[in-house]
């Protein structure tokens, strides 16, 4: 039997088709579990690319709801997990324990840059076909895990707005809003906080909103910053973020700046009668009085008058008058009134004028009131108004009292009335109750640094010009703040027109130097036809004061940049002073704006149909609401303080309100762009 195995064996083990039934037999387990982990493996990357989906949607909904107000883990979660199952088709039904989410620190970017890091772990059970399967020879694959893992990051950029509106912002017909280079923001919470109607645009380099939307026409109008976009479209603005405002601290405290202080000196007590001159044709020399001498013809005395307690002198009529002739300082008392005529000069020397009755002049030649080159200014009161009429007006450097009549007179009510074809105020301080009428016939008035203050008097009349005011300029070139005549330094230029300030449409050209200029009780009324340029200038409006600026005026002020105060330090605290004068600049102004209304002056500010407004510096006026109409125009440049804050915006017509940043940060409100990256 042994002999007959062997050969046996040998022809088995040489045959072809028993060496490949061997072959297989043995390679069968490798092949079946090498098929098996090919298809697994597909799966698992299927798997994975579907899981890292779900998680990369969680990180970003994570860090986008983290962004609204969504800032703990707890909050976030049921939007991350939505999120997740959407991306994923729901191929998982991934639950809150297979969704871990966490919030990593990031370091603080040295550019100022906020980083807040969203991570979404999400893991699954490991599925499998074949690889699972034991026997002939194989292990099979033990129960496992597939995880994956995302990162997403909020961006959080602090820009700058150039023009914030505490509550609403509505634009109507074709009226813009632009930005450049800086953000619009409307802190209104209620829903639209923007509304664009018509073609109306609202549009710049931010637009944000406390509220939850906005509102603009589907197929015309925008809000937004690119105009690439669909009209309206919400992807542009951002919403539920209010923008803090950058000027709170300026006049924090809302104090009251209004207190020159003035206090007009008491009549002097004369004892003995009152001298009355003769003002008329006649010559004549009187010791202690003064006299006249006779020139021909009617109105032609020459006449001059010591210092004295004088009366009946309201019917004078001379060729010239000069009182308090023959001293550098002396006084005169008047009772009763300067009234009457001089057909070529009159001249008020010395240093002390009080005049009860008013005082109503004509002169052919020239007013002149003080002396520039007297040891001591001129102080001049004058009850019951002062009107001069023709000729040429100088008031010299001084302190003039000026109040006007209340009843009786055809200046009533005006502190200075005047139609003269030229008028020169050199300064210092001037007190006008009643304030001043620069009416027809006046074509140059120049009025020098100093300290002013114009008071309306309530029952002003103008029967000539129908207005009122404080200041009413009608007619002619107006200049303040200009230099003093004698070249003295600038005294400090602060300006108070209680009762407002109106320039009529009469008046051609209105040049304002540095100073600051209060205006209370009436408005800022720049009328069609004006064109009124001022530098280094700060309105400062109170009460019920507002601007109105109306058609065909033209307004260009530049604010102060330099020897001014800054916002957050006024009213300036070195500046204070219980008696007189109290401004909190000294004359300065505030660096970087050009109006500042009050806190709590709630008078809306109009520019009308026409009208074009240049402001190089910032309007500042948190509480007062602001109408554009017609074809208006507001431009405005700042740097380092917004352009334009208001309590509101209406913007109809084809008004235009338009705000350039030109510096890097703006300085405008701390405006935060937030974006959502992935990053892992």
């Amino acid at each position: 039997m042994k002999r007959n195995f062997a050969p046996r064996f040998r022809d088995f083990l040489s045959s072809r088709r028993g060496t490949i039934a061997l072959i297989v037999a043995l390679a069968a387990p490798l092949l079946i579990a090498a098929t098996a982990l090919s298809v697994d493996v597909g799966f698992w990357y299927q798997q994975q690319d579907t899981l890292q989906s779900a998680a990369d949607a969680a990180a970003l909904a994570a860090a986008h709801a983290a962004n609204y107000g969504a800032d703990s883990v707890e909050n976030v979660e049921p939007l991350a997990l939505a999120a997740a199952n959407m991306a994923s088709n729901n191929q998982f039904s991934l639950t809150s324990a297979q969704l871990v989410l966490s919030n990593p620190p990031v370091p603080a970017s040295a550019s100022g840059t906020k980083i807040t890091a969203w991570q979404a772990t999400a893991t699954i059970p490991r599925g499998s076909f074949f690889s699972a399967v034991k026997g002939l020879g194989l292990p099979g694959e033990p129960a496992g895990t597939q995880s994956a893992t995302a990162v997403a990051d909020m961006v959080q950029k602090t820009g700058s707005s150039c023009l914030i509106s505490e509550g609403t912002i509505v634009v109507s017909g074709g009226a813009s809003i632009v930005g450049s280079n800086c953000g619009i923001a409307a802190n209104a919470t209620s829903c639209p906080s923007m509304t664009v109607t018509g073609s109306g645009i609202i549009q710049a380099t931010s637009v944000v909103t406390a509220a939850s939307c906005v509102s603009a026409p589907q197929y015309s109008g925008y809000i937004g910053t690119d105009p690439k976009d669909p009209p309206g479209a919400p992807d542009t603005v951002m919403l539920n973020t209010n923008t803090p405002d950058p000027l709170a601290g300026l006049n924090a405290g809302n104090v009251v700046l209004w207190n020159p202080g003035w206090s007009v000196p008491a009549a002097p007590v004369e004892h003995g009668n009152a001298v009355t001159p003769n003002l008329g044709y006649n010559t004549w020399d009187q010791a202690g009085v003064g006299d006249c001498t006779q020139m021909g013809g009617d109105y032609s005395a020459k006449c001059e008058l010591y210092p004295n307690y004088l009366t009946g002198m309201s019917n004078a009529g001379v060729a010239d008058l000069v009182l308090n002739e023959g001293v550098a300082n002396g006084s005169t008392f008047i009772t009763g009134g300067l009234r009457g005529q001089a057909n070529k000069n009159l001249t008020m020397n010395g240093s002390n004028y009080y005049i009860n009755g008013g005082m109503n002049f004509t002169s052919d030649s020239t007013f002149t009131l003080g002396s520039g080159t007297q040891s001591v200014p001129v102080s001049m009161v004058v009850n019951g108004g002062m009107s001069l009429t023709n000729g040429t007006a100088t008031l010299n450097a001084g302190t003039y009292y000026l109040t006007g009549a209340t009843s009786g007179t055809k200046v009533t009510g005006w502190g200075l009335l005047t139609n003269v074809p030229s008028v020169s105020i050199d300064g210092s301080n001037y007190y006008v109750d009643g304030g001043v009428n620069l009416a027809g016939g006046t074509t140059a008035t120049a009025i020098s640094s100093g300290l002013y203050e114009f008071k309306a008097y309530s029952g002003n009349s103008d029967a000539a010009n129908g207005s009122g005011g404080a200041f009413y300029a009608a007619q002619g070139d107006l200049t303040m703040g200009s230099t003093p005549v004698d070249g003295t330094p600038h005294a400090p230029a602060t300006y108070y027109f209680d009762g407002g300030l109106n320039i009529s449409n009469g008046t051609r050209t209105v040049v304002l130097n540095p100073g600051i200029y209060y205006i209370r009780n009436g408005d800022l009324i720049i009328d069609s036809g004006t064109n009124v340029t001022g530098v280094g200038v700060t309105f400062v409006l109170e009460g019920t004061a507002a601007y109105i600026f109306n058609g065909g005026a033209t307004v260009n002020i530049t604010a102060p940049t330099d020897d001014c105060v800054s916002p957050a330090d006024y009213p300036k605290t070195s500046y204070e002073n219980p008696n007189s004068p109290y401004d909190g600049t000294n004359g300065e102004g505030i660096c970087g704006i050009a109006i500042y209304q009050a806190r709590g002056d709630t008078a809306t500010d109009i520019v009308n149909e026409g009208a074009a407004s240049t402001f190089n510096g910032g309007i500042y006026a948190p509480s007062a609401p602001l109408t554009m109409s017609g074809a208006g125009a507001l431009n405005i440049s700042t740097t380092g303080v917004p352009g334009l804050v208001v309590a509101a915006i209406n913007d109809s017509g084809s008004g235009n309100i338009k705000i350039a940043e030109t510096s890097g940060d703006g300085g405008g409100g701390g405006v935060t762009m937030s974006t959502a990256l992935l990053v892992q």
